[in-house]
C-alpha cells in the first residue's frame, strides 16, 4: 500500500521527471561554479563559501507521510524529501537566510497560534452578518510553478536588498539551482521534481508564502476581483487561510468557484462556519490549525 502510493505520486509526469542516473556530481559541479564565481567576486565570504559546498554529500531520499486526516482508505500520501547532508541543502539554508524577512514583511502573514488569538479578540465581528471562514490550498509544495515563483523572488530581492554584499542576482542563482535541480532517490530509482519544491526543503516555506502573496496582492486582494469588497479580512500562515466574510454564504460559495479559476496553479478548499463555532489548536512551532464544528 506504501509502495503504491509512493509510485501512484511519483507517476505525476507533471511533478517528477524520472532520472538515468545519479546526477549528484553534476549537481556537484555547477554549485562549485557559482560559489567560485561568487567568491572570485567578493559576493561571500570564505566561509560562506566552504559552508555552500557540502563535503562527501548524502543522496536525499522519497519518502511519504500518510494523510490520515483526510480520511480516506487508504489514506493519500504527503511526499517530503528529505536532504539532510545533500549538496543542495546548504544552498537551501543560505537563501533562505534572505527570504524570511521578506516573507515577515508580508501584510497578511500569520506568525502562528497566539497571533491569530490576539488578532481575533481585536477584530470587531458581527456574527449575525459576518462569516468566518478557513481555506486551505491543496498539495501548495508541489504545485507552485518554479519559473514564476522565481521571478517573484528576483522583484522582491531587487526591491529590499539594497546596496548588499551578495548581489540579488547570486541569491536569486542560488535559489534557482536549489530549486531546479532538486533530485531524490525512491528504492534504486533517481528523480527531479519539475513543478513545485519539496516539504523537507528549508526554503520551501518561504518560497511558497512569497508566491501565494504575490497572487493575493495581484488578484485575490485586487481592485479587479469582483468578491473584493466582501472580504473583511484575510490572513495567511503557507497553505492556510482564515478569513471574514461579509457577503452570503451562497455568495462565499461562488468566491471559492471564482478563486479556484483564477490561477491555475492553485486550488483552494473553503470550510465555511460562525465565530462562535471556532476552535483553534496548536500543533508545532510553525504552524496552527483552524477547526470548524
Amino acid at each position: 500500500m506504501y509502495r503504491d502510493e509512493c509510485e501512484r505520486l511519483l507517476g505525476n509526469t507533471r511533478h517528477y521527471k524520472r532520472l538515468s542516473r545519479d546526477p549528484t556530481i553534476d549537481v556537484q559541479e555547477e554549485i562549485t561554479f557559482l560559489v567560485s564565481k561568487g567568491k572570485e567576486n567578493n559576493w561571500i565570504t570564505d566561509h560562506e563559501a566552504s559552508y555552500l559546498i557540502q563535503t562527501n554529500p548524502k543522496i536525499p531520499y522519497f519518502y511519504i507521510l500518510p494523510k490520515v486526516h483526510k480520511e480516506k482508505i487508504p489514506p493519500p500520501g504527503r511526499p517530503i524529501v528529505s536532504g539532510i547532508g545533500s549538496a543542495l541543502e546548504p544552498l537551501s539554508k543560505f537563501v533562505d537566510f534572505f527570504l524570511q524577512p521578506l516573507v515577515k514583511r508580508i501584510p497578511t502573514y500569520l506568525k502562528d497560534t497566539t497571533h491569530v488569538l490576539l488578532l481575533l479578540e481585536s477584530i470587531a465581528f458581527d456574527k449575525s452578518k459576518e462569516l468566518l471562514i478557513t481555506l486551505d490550498v491543496e498539495s501548495l509544495y508541489t504545485n507552485i510553478p518554479q519559473e514564476a515563483t522565481l521571478e517573484v523572488i528576483s522583484n522582491l530581492l531587487d526591491i529590499h536588498m539594497g546596496e548588499s554584499q551578495t548581489p540579488p542576482g547570486f541569491i536569486l542563482d542560488l535559489a534557482h539551482l536549489a530549486l531546479t535541480r532538486n533530485y531524490f532517490k525512491f528504492e534504486d530509482s533517481f528523480f527531479l521534481q519539475t513543478q513545485g519544491t519539496s516539504m523537507g526543503s528549508t526554503f520551501a516555506p518561504s518560497l511558497a508564502c512569497l508566491y501565494v502573496d504575490h497572487i493575493v496582492r495581484h488578484t485575490i486582494l485586487h481592485e479587479d476581483n469582483p468578491y473584493r469588497d466582501q472580504i473583511k479580512l484575510w490572513k495567511r500562515y503557507i497553505d492556510d487561510v482564515l478569513l471574514i466574510w461579509t457577503g452570503s454564504k451562497e455568495e462565499a460559495q461562488e468566491f471559492a468557484v471564482w478563486l479556484n479559476g483564477a490561477n491555475p496553479f492553485l486550488t483552494f478548499t473553503m470550510n465555511i462556519g460562525f465565530y462562535d463555532n471556532l476552535a483553534l489548536e496548536y500543533c508545532d512551532p510553525r504552524s496552527y490549525a483552524v477547526t470548524l464544528a
